[in-house]
């Protein structure tokens, strides 16, 4: 659905603007003519942060949402009134967007749970399914804390991975800026220089004026085919046969193609165990979970187990089957089943799925950094000696 901004007048005079959601600009005219407001104006609400489309609630700002709302239910309070107090609190965003239209569900008798699931592409996509537990099962802010603490943890999983590839990539572009300038800049100073002379140049700093003739040659097109290379992998980003094909390339990466793949794992286990340990049936469960996994590729494997379980088949064997998450996956589940323990299983994976990408991510801070850092360093220092070492070895012949 798109995203409209609406201008409205009330029959008690009052004017109000809102964002709303809704298939079409004369839907959305329709929809509140019929509710009995005189509707000033209708536009398509354009959001540049998110180039145009709507933009996921940031994690931080919904986990936050979420206390609050549990702290508030806690205490006694209805849900409606407790959205009104939030609402009250909270400045103008995107979030206070989604909240004004929730509430407006629920006035009209629309579950809670539903209220979400009409925008769960602007939130995690698991949370109505956990909702509507909650409800069922009369233990709506129970559900809400296990979801709050799922949430802080794939934050701060999220957090590190990016803290820890920060430093490393900063180093990286540095040190390809200035080796852009010394090739292109520096060393067409030096090469002209050194034409004027007689003497054979050492190999080293023929080496390095061969490759920076060939860079200030080529740039541009190479320029232009990497750019061409990210349009096309932001293009086939927009199909489900691209991202598929571009995840199973990250996941053969070293290192960054593990930290991928554990992540989903810890995703897959802590959701799976949420939404089980909230009443919902195991073949529900892998259903929901396919629609809320990140990975499309998984997604869409996980619709195959889904299937598979529902014709009766085991969940183990169906995700060995059919998932990339590993036979060590399968047999923790397969011990899950067999005991009766399958949440404590999945708890144990995520438990160790994130133990290991911790550890892999402290040795990238640890130990991938100052490799990179070395390198760049003695690569840096090699141009500059191949770069000074004709005028070296002139001033030994003078000196002689």
């Amino acid at each position: 659905m798109a995203q409209f901004k609406v201008k409205l007048g009330s029959g008690e005079g009052e004017i109000t603007e809102r964002v709303v959601h809704g298939t079409s600009l004369q839907s959305v005219k329709s929809h509140y003519t019929n509710e009995g407001y005189f509707v000033f104006s209708v536009k398509p609400q354009y959001d540049l942060g998110g180039f145009g489309l709507r933009r996921k609630i940031p994690a931080r700002r919904f986990i936050l949402f979420n206390r609050e709302f549990r702290g508030l239910l806690k205490a006694g309070l209805p849900v409606l009134e407790s959205i009104d107090i939030l609402l009250r609190r909270m400045k103008k965003s995107n979030l206070r967007d989604l909240l004004e239209q929730i509430r407006e569900k629920i006035t009209k008798g629309v579950s809670l749970s539903e209220a979400f699931a009409s925008f769960s592409d602007l939130i995690p996509r698991y949370y109505p399914a956990l909702l509507s537990a909650g409800e069922q099962s009369g233990n709506l802010v129970e559900v809400l804390e296990r979801f709050i603490v799922q949430e802080e943890r794939l934050r701060r999983t999220r957090k590190k991975f990016m803290q820890s590839l920060t430093y490393p990539a900063i180093l990286l572009l540095a040190a390809m800026g200035a080796l852009y300038i010394m090739l292109t800049r520096a060393m067409p100073e030096f090469a002209s220089m050194y034409e004027n002379s007689n003497e054979a140049l050492p190999w080293s700093t023929q080496m390095v004026v061969t490759f920076s003739e060939w860079i200030n040659a080529y740039f541009t097109t190479f320029s232009v085919a990497g750019l061409v290379v990210v349009i096309a992998a932001v293009v086939a980003s927009q199909t489900e046969k691209g991202i598929i094909t571009l995840e199973n390339l990250l996941r053969r990466l070293p290192l960054i193609g593990t930290l991928w793949t554990l992540q989903n794992q810890n995703i897959f286990a802590r959701t799976l165990r949420l939404l089980l340990n909230g009443g919902v049936p195991l073949t529900q469960a892998i259903g929901i979970l396919s629609n809320a996994i990140p990975s499309r590729a998984l997604a869409i494997q996980l619709k195959s187990v889904q299937a598979d379980v529902e014709s009766g088949n085991k969940f183990q064997e169906a995700l060995e089957e059919h998932t990339f998450l590993g036979d060590s996956v399968g047999e923790m589940v397969r011990v899950g089943e067999e005991t009766g323990t399958l949440e404590e299983m999945l708890d144990y994976l995520a438990d160790n799925g994130e133990e290991q990408a911790e550890d892999m991510l402290e040795m990238i801070s640890n130990l991938i950094a100052p490799v990179v850092l070395l390198f760049v360093g003695l690569l840096i220092a090699f141009l500059v000696l191949a770069m000074y070492l004709p005028m070296f070895n002139s001033y030994e012949l003078m000196g002689r």
